[in-house]
């Protein structure tokens, strides 16, 4: 059984312990207060500080005043941001590919082994140019077979001229013979121009019909002065007769054969052109390019010259086919080749297509495009707009991405937009909007921030970049997304020489 203490008793044993506890605390809380001072006061008193020193370098200056000399030649202009309406854009996101109709892969015509290699990747090429040299057992078989009917044609040729001579001298001796001139003097004028073997047949003949003609003209003069009786003379008339009929004949089978000879040495050569041209052609489908009215014209050179034995017949040259960069190479030299494989791609990338999808609900944009004509972004040229045209649009809707592809072309001529990259293609819509433009000579970039001058100040040479966001690009002007207001006055001309001036400025102040 416990025993309740009186409340008197308990308190006053326990005001001394409460007395006690409040004097510590309000100790302890001087204490702190002291050394909070202490070191307020430190942090304020101490110039020096690091954290002071760091924070007052990392703010640049951004205002900059011009002197009277460089504001007199500086050519200050100053505008107000304006407001204008413009369409409102629809964006779609594609990707640069290669022209197809300007894109070729090279494979070579005929297998072989890669001698040599030209060419690297990216390299820029023209029309024509070498790019790799193969071993072709097959072009050396189709050149030696060219070269053995550019021989052909040239034999061909030379008998051809051997029979328009003969037929030449022959359809002149004719008429002389039949004219009488004697065999002596004919023998004489054709002794060194080319009959062939009509000359024995023709002179023969003529020989005979002199020697008959005169022994008829004797005997006929000896019965006459009947010193002979009839039957010599009518068997020298009848040898006579007999002479004449065979002359005739032979006159007229050498004039048809020498002619004859000479159409089928004709026919020859004409068989043997074609025969050249076949193989040119053979040669061309190999891949080996070869002038054919130069071939026909020079084939006596090569039967003459014997160069097929010197000449590098197995060599297969690959040539760009137009004006290109080399966008893929998978040729090295001593690999096999064969008309599969490919060992460049060659694309002419100064013109490039845009490839996009369009969504479906934005597909009513397009009607509005005047000509065809579109913009086009890519990050890696920010505030650059790059004019596009727009070549064509699907015509069927993606069931899974409900969207339709869309085609742009876009001229690349200094080469910066490059394959596979991801663009981003504008639409304008006919809905307008009012927006903010500032010039963009009025633009400046400055540690990687884009923005204007603006004035400050009452002397009219000081001016403070101001830091902006901007929008597209229209008409020379750029869209002020934010940073300016409507009527503000920004510095239109001469805000590179702000710029270089406050860069120098900041650049001295570090110094």
């Amino acid at each position: 059984m416990s025993v309740a203490l009186p409340n008197r008793w308990s308190l006053k044993s326990l005001l001394p312990w409460v007395g006690l506890a409040v004097c510590l605390v309000l100790l302890a809380a001087s204490f702190v207060l002291h050394d909070a001072l202490f070191h307020g006061r430190a942090l304020q008193a101490s110039p020096t500080h690091p954290a002071a020193t760091a924070a007052a370098a990392a703010a640049p200056v951004t205002t900059v005043t011009l002197s009277e000399g460089k504001w007199n030649v500086a050519g200050i202009r100053i505008e107000p941001v304006s407001q204008i309406s413009l369409p409102s854009e629809v964006g779609v996101a594609g990707k640069v590919e290669a022209n197809p109709d300007r894109r070729v892969e090279i494979r070579p015509r005929a297998a072989g082994v890669v001698r040599e290699v030209l060419v690297n990747l990216g390299r820029q090429v023209k029309k024509g140019e070498l790019l790799a040299v193969l071993d072709s057992p097959d072009v050396g078989t189709a050149r030696l077979n060219l070269r053995g009917r550019q021989i052909e044609l040239a034999t061909a040729r030379k008998e051809f001229d051997w029979k328009q001579q003969v037929a030449n001298n022959v359809a002149r001796l004719i008429p002389a013979i039949r004219k009488g001139e004697p065999a002596a003097t004919i023998q004489k004028d054709y002794a060194e121009r080319p009959l062939g073997a009509d000359r024995a047949l023709l002179l023969q003949a003529y020989s005979e019909f002199e020697i008959a003609s005169h022994e008829s003209e004797k005997t006929s003069a000896l019965l006459k002065d009947q010193i002979i009786g009839e039957h010599p003379a009518f068997v020298a008339l009848h040898t006579f007769e007999g002479a004449q009929a065979k002359l005739g004949a032979v006159l007229e089978q050498v004039r048809f054969d020498a002619s004859h000879e000479q159409t089928l040495a004709d026919q020859k050569v004409r068989l043997a052109e074609a025969a050249v041209i076949d193989a040119a052609q053979r040669l061309r489908i190999l891949g080996v390019q070869e002038e054919i009215s130069q071939l026909l014209a020079h084939a006596g050179d090569v039967a003459a010259s014997r160069s097929a034995s010197s000449e590098d017949v197995t060599a297969c040259q690959v040539t760009a086919p137009f004006d290109g960069t080399i966008i893929t190479k998978t040729a090295v030299p001593s690999q096999k080749a064969d008309p599969t494989d490919i060992l460049f791609v060659l694309a002419d990338l100064n013109t490039v297509w845009v490839m996009a999808n369009i969504t479906e609900s934005d597909l009513a944009v397009l009607p509005a495009l005047k000509e065809g004509r579109i913009r086009m972004t890519v990050p890696a040229y920010p505030g650059r707009t790059f004019p596009a045209t727009l070549l064509s649009v699907g015509s069927m809707v993606d069931p899974t991405t409900r969207t339709v592809p869309l085609l742009a072309e876009t001229d690349n001529p200094d080469g910066l937009l490059k394959l596979e990259m991801f663009t981003r293609i504008v639409l304008d819509t006919p809905i307008t909007q009012d927006v903010l433009t500032v010039s963009t000579a009025a633009i400046v970039e400055i540690e990687g921030q884009e923005g204007v001058f603006v004035p400050a100040g009452r002397d009219g040479r000081t001016f403070t970049f101001q830091p902006v966001k901007l929008g597209r690009e229209a008409d020379q002007r750029r869209v002020v997304l934010a940073g300016l207001t409507k009527g503000q006055a920004v510095v239109s001309a001469g805000a590179y020489l702000l710029k270089s001036e406050l860069i120098l400025q900041n650049e001295s102040g570090e110094d």
